[in-house]
């Protein structure tokens, strides 16, 4: 039950969540490039600079967050936790490594967008990165993120002893 309200409140505040990962993108990018990056969370924007000027500014979109595919994989993840059949301490550890592993994946693709678009310019580096290496990212990512939720589930397991009827 608290997964499916953890997932509906990412759904719920999914603005607030966008406003966090800007924050979090902004120091990144700002780490990776040493160039000045301001976040403006409550817009959902990240303002790039060049120098003293500004040389870019991207508006984070639902789409450009992890908050709506968390919430599915929160909310789809919830029956795993009745099922007798499954260990409760793995399935919560699977579900925690998976979140932690989709939304440091996705500050990443930000991050890598922000910091192309700082060293090659706007155009073309926002249409480079954004679509070509945030896709990559992203899928990589993901793909990451399954591996390692099955990996948990199914390393360890006790052997089922064998029922002879």
């Amino acid at each position: 039950m608290l997964l499916v309200l953890a997932g509906l409140s990412l759904i719920a505040l999914a603005g607030a969540w966008r406003g966090l990962e800007a924050i979090a993108a902004g120091h990144s990018i700002q780490l990776v490039t040493g160039q000045t990056t301001i976040a403006v969370p409550r817009d959902h924007v990240l303002i790039l600079y060049a120098g003293t000027s500004v040389q870019s500014i991207f508006k984070l979109t639902s789409e450009c967050s992890v908050a709506y595919l968390l919430a599915a994989f929160l909310i789809a993840s919830a029956p795993l936790m009745i099922l007798r059949k499954l260990s409760a301490r793995r399935t919560a550890l699977a579900i925690a490594v998976t979140t932690v592993i989709l939304v440091v994946v996705n500050i990443v693709r930000l991050t890598a967008i922000g910091a192309t678009v700082s060293e090659v310019g706007t155009d073309p580096g926002f249409q480079i990165a954004h679509t070509y290496l945030g896709s990559v990212l992203t899928i990589l990512g993901a793909c990451g993120a399954g591996v390692a939720f099955a990996a948990i589930m199914v390393v360890h397991r006790k052997p089922q002893a064998a029922v002879i009827g």
